[in-house]
């Protein structure tokens, strides 16, 4: 019993320390990419999206994800410089091919691999737009990173201690009610500071935004948590160590770009 207890302790040393090391090296270079923008954001947007497409179209389509991959990167990078260039109109054709070039190549699994091409570079896209917003890009696209990764902190650390009901037992047994009550809660907070700091004003609006951010981060975990029970695979990948898969990180971001853009360009929502 006591070697077992301490074999199972030994495991989680022995990954704790890549998953620190991981850490330490992704978390400077993509705030340093944000806070100094283009092309540095561009560049680093391109390669992590590129990458988790890759991790999807292995999922869906094992035999062909290669190739599917390729042509889903190469259709983003063309979208990304057409929204770069003021070619919005045209958008839609490089993702459009890409998505059935795709679904065409992933045999039963057509829908979830055109989806995932789909919805990754939509994220991709939305991104870029909210980054390049003349006034408020920096501070909107710092305030939807630190809006993340607070409610998963706060998610993590209130299913912990309080427990209770599941939120999703099917998808995601470790999640609770309580940690999406926390995550929410911790993700107000965050739009009541950048809110505060900002325009030496708490904007409430922001702070309910915040929480509705988050539940959309939640859904997005949980959405990506699906699919990998749906694969029977543990992580997406092992791109990062101690990690995962880039789709485990960036789960939540990848469903939170597109509402946020919806939000601020649509209803014209603005952080100060």
């Amino acid at each position: 019993m006591q070697s077992s207890e301490a074999e199972r302790l030994k495991d989680n040393n022995s990954g704790l320390k890549p998953r620190i090391l991981s850490a330490l090296v992704m978390t400077p270079v993509a705030v340093a990419a944000v806070w100094f923008g283009s092309p540095y954001f561009d560049i680093l947007l391109f390669a992590f999206c590129a990458g988790m497409m890759w991790e999807w179209s292995r999922m869906c389509a094992p035999a062909n994800y290669n190739g599917i991959s390729v042509v889903a990167a190469v259709a983003l990078g063309v979208a990304m410089l057409m929204q770069m260039t003021g070619q919005e109109e045209y958008i839609v054709m490089p993702l459009a091919i890409s998505v059935i070039i795709g679904a065409a190549r992933s045999g039963k699994n057509w829908f979830l691999a055109g989806f995932g091409i789909l919805y990754v570079s939509l994220a991709a896209l939305a991104a870029l737009w909210l980054r390049n917003q003349d006034h408020d890009g920096l501070l909107t696209i710092m305030w939807l990173f630190f809006l993340v990764w607070a409610t998963d902190t706060g998610g993590y650390a209130f299913g912990k201690m309080i427990g209770g009901p599941k939120l999703a037992p099917r998808f995601s047994p470790k999640k609770t009610w309580a940690g999406l009550i926390g995550g929410m809660v911790c993700a107000g907070l965050i739009g009541a500071i950048v809110t505060y700091f900002s325009a030496d004003a708490i904007n409430w609006m922001i702070v309910g935004v915040s929480m509705l951010l988050a539940v959309v981060a939640q859904v997005g975990d949980l959405g990506e948590s699906a699919l990998k029970r749906r694969f029977a695979v543990k992580d997406s990948s092992n791109l990062i160590p101690g990690h995962g898969g880039l789709l485990d990180r960036a789960d939540g971001m990848l469903s939170v770009f597109p509402v946020a853009f919806v939000i601020i360009c649509f209803a014209g929502l603005a952080l100060r």
